[in-house]
């Protein structure tokens, strides 16, 4: 007896060791070369990673603590990762490992299922159905984009999977911790958080005792991480949310279809049908058997995508700087398509997923391409351009940006980089919805340059006296669609207009002052 369980546990662990290694595989093979991140928001997190090393505190400027950071758990570990030098290739790598450690964890929450709806007169392929749930993981577009990104994505998709495991195995101290981390790791994780929760709570008769327990404890985990984050932006910058609520919170009215069109057009398993029919086969005959462990998996993961989607303005056209959002959880559908292939025959079950492999493979072929040219994007518009403030403006110059992270990465610490979005200023994040106050709020930051993007210059015209230094030129911009010509400026600003003055003058005392001085007429 003890020979055949050692035996399964080994059969298991290599499923979950396959899983890893392809999802390091692939991953390593979609980032290999780059020469920047696919997203400029990378450098603001190795921003603030800078500030904690050095010693200046949660800060984006030194000494200007500042609560810019969705994701402060990504911030601590870039902190403790080895990111000397060039950060490109080593935070590059610390997303592929946290993708392996997703494929992983998607293997060991299928086999935790498994066990639950297997028996001696029914038994389940665990090991196959585990290497397919890890590999679909592995094999998920956006999250191999996430890793280009050198964003969060890959590490709050493994902390998704790692809740739902937990909860699943019935451990509630687990499950608390780990719904802690996934919210600091992305709030909008605790959408999918409290879906898991509330879905072992209404079918809890279809669960073991432990499972709604656990996902009790989850949400209380997540709540707990909530009111320790809200509480810190409290004390110290006086707001109870992070400066991105304040920027992007809300709807648009278009998150839904943001949803239809620039999501799930992008899962295989969605687009290719044949696997949504061995999804519903699965979900069917668990719920024919009186489980619900994949229904609440996902549940949750639907429940969260529509969360999402109407939880904050989105933009058609947009690519994965807005799809990033929905990435940690668009992948666990893909664990009912692989419990789905043991209901048929083989043959069946191979004929339903040829589509999506075949489909798989062309998609991750073209998230490499976009990754690549999103990485160029970023290269040519920020990173370039922050080199050039940092060799030709003086060391003490303001810097007014709309690009709030390689210029402040790459520039000396001396300088001032004022953030004109409001995502790294918490002043100007609150007066966000009021443009005359916000843009007396720049005024009052004193910016002696500007980079900016080329049709920003009328709105910077407004307030200021610009004298054009430089540009730079991205002939094919690629995160937007369609692709087109992009192109930054660097700008003197020698002078205030006079209706603006008086911004300058209010704010002489204290410019990091909460409020904004009256707005000219």
């Amino acid at each position: 007896m003890t020979d055949a369980r050692d035996s399964s546990t080994r059969v298991e662990a290599s499923a979950h060791t396959a899983s890893a290694l392809a999802a390091a595989l692939l991953g390593g093979l979609v980032v290999w070369g780059l020469r920047d991140f696919a997203l400029d928001d990378a450098w603001i997190h190795l921003s603030y990673a800078k500030s904690l090393r050095l010693g200046d505190g949660w800060s984006y400027n030194p000494g200007d603590h500042e609560a810019g950071i969705t994701s402060p758990l990504w911030v601590v570990l870039l902190v403790l990762w080895p990111t000397a030098g060039d950060p490109v290739t080593p935070v590059l790598l610390l997303g592929t490992l946290l993708h392996a450690l997703a494929g992983w964890t998607a293997s060991a929450l299928a086999i935790a299922i498994g066990r639950r709806h297997a028996s001696l007169e029914s038994p389940l392929p665990l090991r196959s159905i585990a290497l397919l749930t890890g590999l679909l993981t592995a094999s998920t577009p956006m999250l191999l984009h996430g890793i280009g990104s050198g964003m969060e994505v890959t590490l709050a998709a493994a902390l998704a999977l790692a809740v739902a495991w937990a909860i699943v195995v019935g451990r509630p101290r687990a499950a608390a911790i780990l719904g802690a981390l996934a919210l600091f790791a992305r709030p909008e994780l605790a959408a999918f958080v409290a879906a898991l929760a509330g879905g072992a709570w209404i079918l809890r008769r279809r669960l073991p005792p432990a499972c709604p327990h656990a996902g009790a404890m989850a949400l209380a985990g997540v709540v707990t991480a909530a009111v320790v984050w809200s509480a810190w932006l409290l004390v110290t910058v006086g707001q109870p949310l992070p400066n991105g609520w304040y920027v992007k919170g809300g709807s648009s009215g278009h998150g839904l279809a943001y949803l239809a069109t620039e999501v799930l057009p992008w899962q295989p398993w969605l687009v290719a049908l044949g696997p949504v029919v061995l999804a519903a086969l699965a979900l069917r005959r668990e719920w024919q058997r009186g489980h619900a462990e994949l229904a609440i998996v996902v549940g949750a993961s639907a429940a969260a995508l529509v969360a999402i989607a109407l939880s904050r303005p989105l933009h058609p056209g947009v690519q994965f700087f807005e799809a990033r959002y929905f990435a940690p959880v668009v992948a666990l559908p893909g664990l009912a398509v692989a419990f789905g292939v043991a209901t048929v025959p083989r043959w069946l079950g191979v004929l339903l997923m040829l589509p999506c492999l075949v489909l798989t493979s062309l998609q991750v072929g073209d998230t490499a391409g976009r990754i690549r040219g999103a990485a160029e994007d970023t290269r040519v518009l920020h990173t370039q351009v922050a080199r050039f403030v940092a060799g030709n403006l003086p060391p003490d110059a303001t810097v007014a940006v709309e690009g709030a992270g390689a210029l402040r990465f790459h520039t000396p610490r001396t300088m001032t980089i004022v953030d004109l979005v409001g995502l790294n200023d918490h002043v100007a994040a609150r007066l966000h919805r009021d443009r005359a106050a916000k843009i007396c709020r720049w005024v009052a930051r004193g910016p002696t340059f500007a980079v900016v993007p080329a049709h920003w210059q009328p709105i910077l015209a407004e307030p200021f006296v610009l004298a054009p230094l430089a540009t730079f030129e991205d002939d094919a911009y690629t995160q937007v669609e369609p692709v087109g010509r992009q192109a930054v400026v660097v700008l003197a600003l020698t002078g205030i207009q006079p209706a603006w003055a008086r911004c300058r003058a209010a704010a002489g005392a204290d410019p990091r002052a909460p409020g904004s001085p009256a707005a000219p007429p």
